[in-house]
């Protein structure tokens, strides 16, 4: 309720506007608040009752409406005032207006003229509310980001104990106790702006601030920073792969993502951390997917289990040039202690260093390629430092041309299992993400998150191009229906596969038919 203040010398006229604004009371979220007789005695009220509406007379002993406002604005820069007066003189008008008045009544004030100003002031300062609960709202929502980013900086960095950790994660409203942990970190995709930083942080908490299993900041200039907890190591997992899928596929913005390894326990959300690091440095440089797990990255069956060295092998190539190869070189080429052991560590980097290699999308790779499976020939290099050393010189180049992805390498039969069964179901009107999913022993985002770095495309846009490719063929080899054409390759409503059609094609199945017949 706004509280209205008048300043009237002729009791008379006093009565008659309390009179009237008790009455608009009914109407509006007003209230009598009180009166004063001159600007004088108004001061000293108004400072006590701080009023949102005044209304007050021009022609006033003691002190005059005009400069008794001047000072009321002074005191209360944002209180509204409604001047009434007995003379249409200009001067006052103008003198009001330069107070920045909101209306001048002429005595005696008719009804419908009050209301109409007491409504224009209601809303201005309905608005001047509005402006300053969302200024005030943001103002919290970043305060609390500062509080939840140095908290997180404090976790990743061990420059907190496990008991200050899990009381403000409680004042925070999370419980870590008995929790698996996992950070995830994304590259900051927006413009270091007030209003870019707070249009895509009123995104994440929308989306993640109720999830008690998740605490997130995107404060920081150099990571948008999740850490994700639950007592189930695959519920932790499956969250990660959501929250990287969503970043990167529903913000609008060019992001990238890391996932560190699962911890089992409070004290292993550093080493999370510095590998989800480690791991995005190599974003863009090395590697070109998205989304980069340690648990991909660990998987093995696929590729090479010999891992000792790879984390450190693509964190140091992703900060490579032309001018740090010689560096890097003699670094790969330090001896390891025995002889023995110095070739077990070469013959290592050159397994890893092919296995980088392989991802590459390059149709020109080194011949030595070949070899990558030949343990024995590898391992005759390695017994020559030159024979080494020219093949690092060799390698090294193509690894700091351009990003791999090893989402292809490390889930070849996964996506090629995927592939043949959407392949052959396709036409099943219920084949889904969780279906395939299902099928080749992965959660859905998981599913989801390596299916769509492997083919360049989600899972909805490949089935729907296969749909739409036996659905061309069928149009210009067979005088099918388009309905039964479109229950043929999996939709039961030919309105929708039209709509899709029209979409992908530009033109609709009917004169897809017609032109290419």
């Amino acid at each position: 309720m706004y509280k209205v203040f008048i300043v009237e010398d002729e009791h008379l006229i006093r009565d008659s506007l309390r009179h009237q604004i008790m009455t608009l009371a009914k109407q509006y979220p007003i209230v009598y608040s009180d009166e004063a007789a001159d600007g004088e005695l108004a001061l000293a009220s108004i400072l006590d009752l701080r009023p949102d509406i005044i209304i007050s007379d021009i022609k006033m002993p003691f002190m005059d409406g005009l400069v008794f406002a001047k000072e009321a604005k002074k005191l209360l820069p944002q209180v509204r005032i409604i001047f009434v007066s007995g003379f249409d003189d200009f001067d006052y008008a103008k003198t009001a207006l330069q107070l920045q008045a909101d209306d001048y009544l002429l005595k005696p004030i008719k009804n419908e003229e009050l209301e109409q100003a007491i409504k224009t002031v209601v809303q201005h300062l309905d608005e001047q509310q509005a402006t300053h609960q969302q200024l005030s709202k943001e103002d919290d929502l970043f305060e609390m980001e500062i509080k939840k980013n140095h908290f997180l900086n404090h976790l990743f960095k061990q420059k907190i104990t496990i008991s200050e950790a899990f009381l403000q994660a409680e004042e925070l409203g999370r419980r870590f106790s008995g929790k698996q942990f996992c950070v995830l970190l994304a590259k900051t995709p927006f413009n270091q702006s007030f209003s870019d930083y707070t249009r895509f942080s009123q995104q994440l908490t929308k989306a993640y601030e109720q999830d008690d299993a998740v605490l997130f900041s995107s404060v920081s200039s150099r990571f948008i920073k999740f850490l994700l907890f639950d007592h189930d190591r695959e519920q932790v997992l499956e969250k990660a792969y959501q929250i990287a899928q969503s970043l990167v596929h529903g913000s609008g913005e060019e992001v990238a993502v890391a996932i560190g390894p699962v911890a089992d326990r409070f004290s292993g959300i550093p080493l999370s951390y510095q590998k989800a690091r480690d791991m995005l440095k190599t974003y863009g440089s090395i590697r070109k997917e998205k989304i980069i797990s340690y648990e991909d990255d660990i998987r093995e069956g696929e590729l090479s289990p010999t891992n000792p060295f790879k984390t450190d092998l693509a964190s140091r190539l992703a900060n490579a040039g032309k001018q740090t190869i010689p560096e890097l070189i003699a670094e790969l080429m330090a001896p390891q202690g025995t002889v023995e052991r110095t070739q077990m560590y070469r013959l290592f980097v050159l397994v890893e260093l092919l296995a980088l290699l392989k991802k590459k999308d390059s149709h020109s790779l080194p011949q030595i390629v070949q070899h990558a499976h030949d343990l024995d020939y590898l391992a005759a290099l390695t017994h020559e430092p030159e024979n080494y050393q020219t093949t690092l010189a060799e390698l090294l180049p193509l690894l700091t041309k351009q990003p791999i992805n090893p989402a292809m390498a490390k889930y070849q039969s996964v996506i090629n299992q995927a592939k043949a069964f959407i392949s052959e179901h396709f036409s099943d009107p219920n084949i889904s993400l969780n279906v395939v999913a299902e099928k080749v022993h992965l959660s859905p985002a998981h599913f989801s998150t390596i299916f769509s770095q492997a083919t360049d495309s989600t899972f909805i846009e490949y089935l729907t191009e296969q749909r739409l490719t036996l659905a061309k063929e069928l149009l210009l080899t067979t005088n099918l229906r388009l309905s039964e054409i479109a229950f043929d390759v999996g939709y039961n409503d030919p309105n929708y596969f039209s709509f899709l059609f029209k979409k992908k094609e530009k033109i609709s199945p009917k004169e897809y038919r017609q032109k290419n017949a």
